[in-house]
């Protein structure tokens, strides 16, 4: 037999075994389409698990009445490149591309109430402006702090002289939102520090409910701990990707994940709050909520708006010609009360 029969008859033999096993093992069907395959996880079966995947429309109102604010936002991103940077859209405004942190349903509340939104990015190139003899040289975060009256943030790698800063900006009244995220305890070694300046506490680990979820395992049904005004309206909230948090002494526990939830560090049943207040601060276990897909997640759409109340209902004492680190230096000595200048 000459090189080509043989070829000819191994292409032969293989191509009916490659068939007549398919027809064996059903690969092959009668219209030549293979049938999907049964999915054996249960928390993709179960139909009560996955419900709602067309929420609808996210409605975020605002009830506060407050004088106009402004709002910082860190959305905690670097500047990069030579080009200008344009803040807004760091945030999913003002353009027409992907967003670093798209927290548009907030942001768009705040403005559309007459306040005003301003966004932190730090500039590696600014040089810090002189300052007057005997007074310390705020940062630029300091310097941006001292014109707004709250702040939002999702960074949590701060050096020490802003984390003074911070700790000066809530002394004097202004309002703080630190939405954080569950590998940022491992990511970012300056989270224990914020916490610490602002009395609340991460836990390592993520939630997850097995048993009663929105489309995965991953996001978590939070529901109230209380009656406040951080839960008017709110029954539950989603939570895509949450860790717990809490607060020291003082603070109070706002939202918890329901019945059936679990933490991943431990496999153990978990009720730990996945949000809550220390007087002037609100620290939440996850961020992605507050993105216009997630707003229309059960009552996400409340909290948000509850959420932007807190931050313009503060406080906040406007700084001295100095900025956030302190008073005023003291002017030339004057004699005292009976005596007269030469």
């Amino acid at each position: 037999m000459n090189r080509l029969a043989t070829l000819a008859v191994v292409f032969v033999v293989t191509l009916a075994t490659v068939t007549g096993s398919a027809a064996l093992t059903g690969f092959v069907t009668a219209d030549g389409a293979a049938p999907a395959p049964e999915i054996q996880n249960d928390h993709y079966l179960d139909e009560d698990l996955v419900a709602n995947d067309t929420p609808g429309q996210a409605n975020v109102e605002m009830e506060a009445s407050a004088a106009s604010q402004t709002v910082l936002v860190d959305p905690g991103v670097e500047a990069t490149g030579p080009g200008p940077v344009f803040p807004l859209a760091l945030l999913g405004l003002g353009g027409g591309g992907v967003a670093d942190r798209d927290i548009r349903p907030l942001a768009n509340a705040l403005i559309e109430n007459g306040h005003e939104v301003d966004v932190y990015v730090p500039d590696p190139e600014q040089q810090r402006r002189p300052a007057r003899p005997g007074a310390d040289r705020p940062t630029q975060l300091g310097e941006r702090l001292a014109e707004a009256d709250a702040f939002v943030t999702f960074r949590t790698d701060y050096e020490p002289d802003q984390l003074d800063e911070i700790e000066s900006f809530v002394e004097s009244g202004g309002h703080v939102v630190l939405a954080t995220e569950p590998d940022a305890a491992y990511s970012e070694p300056g989270a224990a520090s914020l916490d610490a300046t602002l009395d609340v506490t991460t836990e390592s680990g993520y939630v997850y409910n097995m048993v009663e979820n929105d489309l995965n395992y991953r996001r978590v049904y939070a529901e109230t701990a209380g009656d406040g005004a951080l839960t008017e309206g709110v029954d539950r909230a989603v939570f895509p990707s949450a860790t717990p948090v809490g607060t020291t002494v003082g603070g109070t526990d706002v939202l918890r994940p329901i019945e059936g939830s679990e933490l991943s560090t431990t496999r153990a049943p978990t009720d730990a709050p996945l949000l809550v207040r220390n007087d002037e601060v609100v620290m939440v276990g996850d961020s992605d909520f507050l993105s216009p897909e997630n707003a229309a997640r059960a009552d996400n759409d409340a909290l948000i708006g509850n959420l932007a109340d807190f931050l313009v209902t503060n406080d906040r004492t406007p700084p001295g010609p100095d900025g956030p680190q302190g008073p005023t230096p003291p002017g030339p000595e004057q004699p005292p009360a009976n005596e007269t200048a030469n």
